[in-house]
Parts: C-alpha cells; sequence; structure tokens
C-alpha cells in the first residue's frame, strides 16, 4: 500500500473514532436518568483521608468559631435585608447593587449593636464578606484604612475624638491616596495642605486635573469623610506627605461641603457595590487638629515638628498589603470548591474518567488548593506579628521605627507575589470548568472582576516587588559593612557562608521534601542574585544608578519574587508547627510540601542559569511536583468542603455541595430570562430583514 493511502486510512480512522459514540455517552447522554454528581462527590468524601470537621476547626481556629460562622451564614440566609431577596445576584443593576450593599451594612451595624457575643459579631462579617466582595470591601475602606489610619498616626487625644464615632459609624471614612495622575506614587502626590497662620487651618486644595484623588472607595456616593494625604506646605516650604480628616459630605443631606468636588467612577470590572469615586478640594479649609498628629505635628502656636522618618507616613500601608491574604482566601476558597467539584462531577473520556484525575487538570488545581492552605497558615502568623507592632505604636515608638523597614518589606513582596500567584489560580479555575465558567451564574468570572484590581490596587505590583528588592540590597548592604540584619532578611548576616557552596547537594527526591533543604535551595538563590546585582548597581555609582536600576528592573523583581516565596515557606512551616498536635496535621505538611516543589519548579530556570541544579534536578522537581499534585489529588473534594463554604453563598450552580449540578444549573438559567417571546429589537430590526420582499428581475 502506498504512503500516502495509509496517511488517509489513519485519517479516516481517526475521524471514525471522533464521531462513534463512546462508552461514557452510552450512559450518560442517552441514558442520563440517574446523574452520577452525587454518587462521584460522596464516593471522593468518603475516601478523605483526614477528618474534614477538624480541618475546618484549623482553618477557623477551633470548633467555637466553627459554629459562629455556621450560625453567621444562617442569619443571612433568613434575613430579607442580608440576603438576595429576588432574582440573580449578576443581574443586577450598578443602583441596585449599590443600593443592597449598603443597607446590608445599615443591617449589619445594626445587628452588631445588639449582639452580645463578640465571637458571631466577627463572624458575621466574615460571613458578609464571602456573600459579598462589594460589602466586603465597604467595610474595609472604613474600618480598616480610615480607621487604621486614625489609630496609627493619631495622637490619644484625636483617637478619643474620632474612633467612637468611626466605630459606630456615626461618620463614613474612605481613604483618599490615588491621584488621577501619579497614582500610588505618593511622593509625585500633587494635592496640597498649607498651613494658614492667620486662621490656625489648613487649606485642603487640588491644584491641577491630575491632582484629582482617583479609585477612591466609598467617595462617590457615600463618604461622610475621608482621611487625606497631602504634601504639606508650611511657610512656603514642603514638608513632604501627611495625613488629614477631610469631611465631604453633609451627615444629614448627604450634599457635598463647600469645596469638595466628588462623584463616582462608573462602571469596572467587578466590584460594582462599591461606590470608588473621586475628589477634588478647591481650597477647603480644615482645623488644624484634623492634621494626624502622632509623628508630625503643628502646635497651636504654628511650630511644625517633621516625622523623625518619612517611612512613617506609609505606615498604613503594611496592613493594606497584609488583609490580601485574607481577601484571597475568600476569593480563591470559593474559586477552587467550585472548579474542584466540577472537575468530579464531570466526565469525558474513553473510559469515562472524571476530568480532575487529568493530569492537566489535577496539576493545575491542586497547588491552588495547597496555596490557600498556605495563606491561612501565613495569614495569621503575619497579622500576630503586625499586631505586636502595631502595638509599638502606642507603647515604643523606637521599637516601631526598627521593626516597621522588615515590615514593610515584607508586606509590599508578599502583596506582588502571591497576588500574581492568585490570579493565575483564578485563571486555572476558570479554565477548569470549560465553557460553562464563562457564564456569570457560575460564580468564577466575577471573582475574576472582583480580585482583578489587586494586582494594582494599594500599590502596583512591580513597584512593590522593586521596593522590596530594594530592602533587600539594602539589608546585603548592611551585611557586608559587619550591621546585624533581623527579620526576613537574616539570613544575609550569612552571605559568605552561603555562597561557598556554588552546587545543590541534592542526592535524591526524597532531599526535596525536606523542609530545610528546600529553604537552604532558595537561601542560596537569594544570596547569590542579590549579591550579583548589589555590585551590579555599586559599580553603577550614583550617576549612572537609575540607568543601572532599570537595566537590571526584571532580575530585582526576581530577586524579590525568589525571596518573598522563601519567607512564605517558612511562614508556613512556623504556622503548622503549632498544629502538631492535630489530626489534620500530616495533611497541612503534605500540602506544604508541594508549596515548596511548586517554588523550586516555579524558578528552575534561575538555578539551572547559575548553574546550582542541572538537567536531572530539573526533571527530578518536574516529576516531584507531578507527583504530588496525583497524590494530594484523592482529598480533592475533602479540602475545599472543609472550607464549608454553603450554596448559597458560592453561588455556583456547577459547585452546588451534592453534585447534581445540571438541573441546578439549567433552573438558574431558566429563572433569568423574562421571557420567551421574541425582544423588541427583533420586532425592530431582525422583523425588517427577514420580511423584505424579493425584488423583481422581470
Amino acid at each position: 500500500m502506498e504512503p500516502n493511502s495509509t496517511t488517509a486510512l489513519a485519517r479516516l480512522a481517526a475521524v471514525q473514532n471522533h464521531l462513534t459514540i463512546q462508552p461514557c455517552f452510552h450512559r450518560h447522554a442517552i441514558h442520563n436518568d440517574k446523574p452520577t454528581g452525587p454518587t462521584d462527590l460522596a464516593r471522593e468524601r468518603a475516601n478523605a483521608s483526614f477528618k474534614v470537621d477538624d480541618m475546618t476547626e484549623v482553618i477557623l481556629r477551633g470548633k467555637e468559631n466553627v459554629d459562629a460562622l455556621n450560625l453567621a451564614f444562617q442569619m443571612i440566609q433568613r434575613d430579607p435585608d442580608l440576603r438576595m431577596r429576588a432574582g440573580h445576584h449578576h443581574d443586577l443593576t450598578r443602583a441596585e447593587d449599590r443600593e443592597q450593599t449598603m443597607r446590608q451594612i445599615a443591617r449589619v451595624i445594626e445587628l452588631k449593636k445588639q449582639i452580645k457575643d463578640p465571637r458571631l459579631a466577627a463572624a458575621l462579617f466574615t460571613a458578609m464578606a464571602f456573600y459579598s466582595e462589594s460589602f466586603s470591601m465597604r467595610i474595609y475602606v472604613h474600618e480598616m484604612l480610615f480607621k487604621q489610619a486614625v489609630t496609627l498616626f493619631g495622637t490619644s487625644e484625636q483617637q478619643d475624638q474620632w474612633l467612637d464615632d468611626i466605630n459606630s459609624w456615626r461618620v463614613i471614612g474612605c481613604f483618599a491616596m490615588t491621584e488621577l495622575g501619579t497614582s500610588s506614587n505618593l511622593r509625585g502626590l500633587e494635592t496640597t495642605s498649607t498651613y494658614d497662620r492667620a486662621t490656625n487651618e489648613w487649606v485642603i486644595h487640588s491644584p491641577t486635573l491630575t491632582s484629582t484623588k482617583w479609585w477612591i472607595g466609598m467617595s462617590g456616593e457615600t463618604a461622610t469623610h475621608t482621611v487625606a494625604i497631602c504634601q504639606t506646605i508650611v511657610d512656603g516650604e514642603n514638608h513632604g506627605i501627611n495625613w488629614f480628616i477631610v469631611p465631604l459630605r453633609d451627615g444629614k443631606t448627604g450634599k457635598l461641603k463647600p469645596g469638595v468636588t466628588a462623584g463616582d467612577i462608573g462602571h469596572k470590572s467587578g466590584r460594582q457595590g462599591l461606590d470608588n469615586g473621586w475628589i477634588q478640594f478647591t481650597s477647603v479649609r480644615i482645623p488644624r487638629t484634623n492634621m494626624m498628629m502622632k509623628w508630625a505635628s503643628m502646635s497651636p502656636e504654628g511650630e511644625f515638628t517633621p516625622s523623625p522618618n518619612p517611612i512613617l507616613s506609609y505606615a498604613t500601608l503594611i496592613p493594606e498589603r497584609f488583609t490580601l491574604l485574607g481577601g484571597s482566601q475568600v476569593i480563591l476558597s470559593q474559586a477552587l470548591t467550585v472548579a474542584v467539584r466540577y472537575g468530579a462531577v464531570r466526565r469525558q473520556g474513553n473510559h469515562d474518567e472524571q476530568i480532575l484525575d487529568y493530569q492537566t487538570h489535577y496539576s493545575s488545581l491542586m497547588p491552588g488548593v495547597a496555596f490557600i492552605y498556605a495563606l491561612n497558615i501565613i495569614d495569621h502568623e503575619l497579622m500576630t506579628k503586625w499586631d505586636e507592632v502595631a502595638g509599638y505604636a502606642q507603647t515604643d515608638a523606637g521599637a516601631f521605627m526598627r521593626e516597621i523597614p522588615d515590615q514593610h518589606g515584607v508586606s509590599a513582596g508578599f502583596k506582588g507575589a502571591m497576588s500574581w500567584y492568585a490570579t493565575e489560580v483564578l485563571e486555572n479555575c476558570r479554565r477548569a470548568c470549560g465553557g460553562h465558567a464563562y457564564s456569570s451564574y457560575n460564580a468564577i468570572a466575577g471573582l475574576i472582576g472582583d480580585y482583578g484590581v489587586m494586582t494594582t490596587g494599594g500599590g502596583d505590583n512591580v513597584v512593590l516587588m522593586q521596593q522590596s528588592a530594594r530592602y533587600l540590597l539594602t539589608a546585603l548592604k548592611w551585611a557586608q559593612e559587619g550591621q546585624e540584619v533581623l527579620g526576613s532578611v537574616s539570613y544575609l548576616n550569612d552571605y559568605k557562608k552561603i555562597l561557598s557552596t556554588p552546587k545543590s547537594t541534592i542526592q535524591d527526591a526524597r532531599d526535596l521534601l525536606q523542609h530545610d533543604f528546600v529553604i537552604d535551595v532558595l537561601t542560596w538563590a537569594c544570596a547569590k542574585k542579590a549579591t550579583e546585582l548589589g555590585a551590579i548597581l555599586a559599580e553603577a555609582g550614583k550617576s549612572n544608578f537609575d540607568q543601572a536600576w532599570n537595566t537590571n528592573q526584571t532580575e530585582l523583581v526576581r530577586l524579590a519574587d525568589v525571596h518573598s516565596w522563601r519567607y512564605f515557606l517558612i511562614l508556613y512551616q512556623q504556622g503548622i508547627n503549632h498544629h502538631k498536635h492535630t489530626s489534620v496535621y500530616g495533611m497541612l505538611h503534605k500540602m506544604g510540601q508541594l508549596m515548596s516543589t511548586f517554588v523550586l519548579q516555579k524558578h528552575l530556570d534561575l538555578f539551572l542559569e547559575e548553574g546550582y541544579f542541572n538537567g536531572s534536578h530539573a526533571k527530578m522537581v518536574r516529576q516531584l511536583f507531578l507527583d504530588q499534585c496525583k497524590d494530594l489529588r484523592k482529598d480533592a473534594v475533602p479540602l475545599i468542603d472543609a472550607w464549608a463554604i454553603p450554596d448559597f453563598i458560592l453561588k455556583a450552580p456547577i459547585g452546588k455541595y451534592d453534585g447534581n449540578i445540571y438541573p441546578a444549573y439549567f433552573g438558574t438559567v431558566t429563572a433569568a430570562q423574562k421571557s420567551f417571546d421574541a425582544p423588541d429589537y427583533w420586532h425592530k430590526y431582525a422583523h425588517p430583514m427577514l420580511n423584505e420582499k424579493k425584488s423583481c428581475k422581470c
């Protein structure tokens, strides 16, 4: 037979194979009167290698918190002011979404005053954060950004003046940092606060269009006050940025105050229930005491005292960036719950496989599952440390200033590295659900839209990673000069010893399962890259520093990424050590091992470039990663079940707990369709075309 004939027959056989009804279609497409999803999910749960309830208690830090959260979810589902009253969330107009979100906030604040159990009050906020990202962000702007600025930068007298009204929502606050022309480049901000000695007031002014405060959450329609960051002008001299409380709206009428112009940003990619807005100040006068004066101050006699360290003006951004870990858990746990359950229910293939059993499928999802657990553990470690540091702001200014540089470096690097990967996880979830995830009714598209701001809001990731790298190189310089460095960069004290081993000592894959071994590998990579880049920048000198920095910018970002993931793994191990006594420690340890291999694989190119790993080492890492993903896949459904997210919170029929997804999905779609009649535009545009008379050809 001719070769061409053989090729043609092979093609025909392939086409026939595609057209032949496969066993799975015989069983499911033609005789699908009994869905397999419920049975599949029940089997997955029965085969769990750990106790799901015990894992939930780890995630929520105790059975009491689990019970409180379950009660909070029940409160939402039963309360008409908290739940979605009718229809579907994704069919709301922007105005309807805004009203619903504000109704929810008003109801939660009302309940907060009635609830005597602080655990339940906190659980209600958490449950609502899962239910509505817009609610979460409105609360966050007031409770975290606005309030935190007062607690970090305000004197005890100012805190006494403002905090009671803030806590009770008698004022509604926002956080006016970013500007139209400079975004979060704080040194380049244009809004000014000029001291008027004659009246003992500050005059807040937006001198240009680009100085318009932009993307300010809750300023569009709601906030009565803002804490605005401004260039501080005294007797014609600029003393840098400081924070000022500026009234925006009348608390009784909602009308803007004289000199304040504010509006709504408009339609966004997500969080339509949050009124992001813009603000312009035209010579708005505020009392001298509306300047936050814990660090910098203006005396009644008009004597200005600058902050002892300019970095203190940025301190409120540190907890903002740390809270990304908590916010990421809320978004990612929902997306992964939908994607994993769908992957366990959906079957396709010659042997009727669950699609979650395909290597490409589980290897894209299981690192994300391990990641949300790591975020949960590390979030607790970071916030415990930050609470300690923030406490110093009230009791020990010296200790506060000593701790702030490392906290800033860690927060900048974590915000960049973790939110970048979180966006990958979300996209992996969308792809894992095929076309169904493109439907807003299956939640993932909305979660992606809500999360998108994370890589740029609160500081662009590329800028933050460079800040982290700058801190790392500064710490290395101090270590080279004989100073001891502490915190996340303490390993640089031993940079010479670290670099004395230029190649990996790895023997087999078992080495890669050892936490200390992996940390040593990453430590070497950080020290190596930092010393190389430090030498390049030192050689460039002051005159060519900026050019040298830009020429090596991608490598600096790369350095910050490796450094951040290294510290991420250290904090995770530190955190799970608190759970050694629990029945789920083994699973937590297993997920930590997967994350370690993930980080090594993520940076294999660096190890190969520097000659630290060879080709066989790289293959070893890649194979171990696939093996670990396959092993963790066995517990995929129980691991996402442990997050205990009710179906009404998920708002995604293909992620239903019982696995009976298709009737729920079809019902959601048909319920949203108001009429099956032809729409008005059909009669207006389609009908004339379809009924046009044929022209005569005679």
